[in-house]
């Protein structure tokens, strides 16, 4: 019987806190976060407060990557109270949307196939005026 060759498909990893985001409305901190108790090492986060109620990050996929994970919530060090509202649109379509409060957390995993740009939003919908809110996504990342 001849010997049959098997291959198997390298898969590729890029961390979004490795890239430079082709915009940003409030800038994105990549430093290490805590997210419901858990560390996230490579991290994207995007502050809000009510003067400044939405942020986002846009990055480029170049048609490269398949899926997106994260683990999504409010860094733990955010004021007591805060609910942020997170989004993921792929090629200006929205794929994702969910309300989470400070001590919760939801993992996610996105078909981004074939997809040209990634779009993070966070929204802040409190009336604190004197605090800001951490919206992270911890390890977000790319796979292909």
């Amino acid at each position: 019987m001849p010997d049959q060759a098997t291959t198997s498909p390298t898969l590729q990893t890029q961390y979004l806190s490795d890239l430079d985001p082709l915009t940003s409305t409030q800038g994105v901190d990549t430093s290490a976060v805590e997210i419901n108790g858990e560390g996230y090492a490579r991290s994207v986060t995007l502050i809000v407060n009510a003067a400044g109620p939405v942020g986002s990050a846009e990055y480029n996929l170049a048609r490269h990557w398949d899926r997106f994970s994260a683990a999504v919530g409010l860094r733990d060090d955010s004021p007591t109270g805060g609910r942020i509202t997170f989004e993921v649109s792929v090629d200006g379509r929205l794929q994702y949307s969910e309300t989470i409060p400070l001590g919760r957390s939801q993992k996610i995993d996105l078909d981004v196939s074939d997809a040209l740009r990634l779009k993070l939003t966070v929204t802040y919908s409190g009336q604190d005026t004197g605090s800001s809110y951490y919206g992270s996504w911890g390890n977000a990342h790319l796979q292909s």
